[in-house]
């Protein structure tokens, strides 16, 4: 019978392991508020500190936005990072936005939010479903409350009224119809 034990690497002469967090937080929350008001309120289940770049890793993030102090949206994602000095944010993973005022949803891959503009925007493919209308994107910026958002290169299927504030990239609000457009494009009238 044979046994084989380890060492420690730092025994074999290997380097000592980099980029480790200063802490580690479960059930991590981090609210923002203005004034009295919260502003959003993020939620992760693990977020890993990192103080040297001011900045956390977050895990299975939940975000809930407030306009005004009334709730708009909540956005969740696999992971992302936050910006511990300025509070700008990047999702990635499976990210969703939904609307509380109208159940309008966002799907990308990847979102980043402006926490001065207060705006989140991507440069990723985005799908905007909001009744029955879809959207399919390449870019997008647009309100936590998604009740302005824009893109470029659209293509979807748009119902009347569903789509209003929409900015499809040449200035103009989408009406009913289906739109189609390589470049940026409004719907036709």
């Amino acid at each position: 019978m044979t046994v084989a034990a380890c060492r420690p690497a730092e025994e074999e002469g290997a380097p000592p392991p980099r980029n480790l967090p200063s802490q580690v937080i479960d059930n991590f929350t981090l609210t923002e508020t203005a004034g009295e008001r919260v502003s959003w309120r993020l939620k992760a289940t693990r977020a890993d500190i990192y103080e040297d770049a001011n900045e956390a890793r977050i895990y299975d993030v939940h975000v809930d936005f407030y306009e005004e102090g009334v709730y708009s949206s909540s956005l969740t994602s696999r992971e992302g990072t936050v910006d511990l000095l300025r509070h700008n944010m990047k999702a990635r993973g499976n990210v969703v936005l939904v609307s509380r005022k109208d159940g309008a949803v966002l799907k990308t891959e990847e979102l980043n939010w402006d926490a001065t503009g207060s705006k989140v925007y991507s440069d990723a493919a985005c799908e905007l479903t909001r009744g029955k209308s879809v959207l399919h994107g390449q870019g997008f910026t647009a309100t936590p409350g998604l009740d302005s958002f824009s893109t470029h290169q659209l293509q979807g299927d748009i119902r009347e009224k569903e789509m209003e504030g929409i900015e499809t990239g040449r200035g103009k609000p989408a009406s009913a119809g289906t739109a189609t457009s390589g470049g940026g494009g409004k719907a036709p009238r």
